[in-house]
């Protein structure tokens, strides 16, 4: 099943919010799962390719059945997470 159209939605918002030059565009999605009865993204791994502020109003927080992340190697700008992440 594919990810929800929410779901892609929110994915490429999330994108848009970094400099996002080092990520291979042609297999951006490839680090994504969704849940095949519901759609909704369930795991994300986008390692080593992101720069800039993960904010506290990000996109990210919209993946509310997200139950692995793999951000590492990815150039963040200090910044703090909201407590109810």
């Amino acid at each position: 099943v594919a990810c929800r159209p929410h779901q892609i939605q929110a994915l490429t918002q999330f994108k848009n919010e970094f400099d996002t030059r080092r990520c291979n565009h042609n297999d951006y999605f490839n680090g994504v799962l969704c849940d095949n009865s519901t759609g909704e993204v369930t795991m994300l791994r986008l390692r080593a390719c992101l720069s800039g502020t993960l904010m506290p109003n990000s996109s990210l927080f919209k993946f509310h059945h997200l139950r692995h992340l793999n951000l590492s190697g990815n150039n963040f700008i200090s910044s703090s997470l909201p407590s109810e992440f």
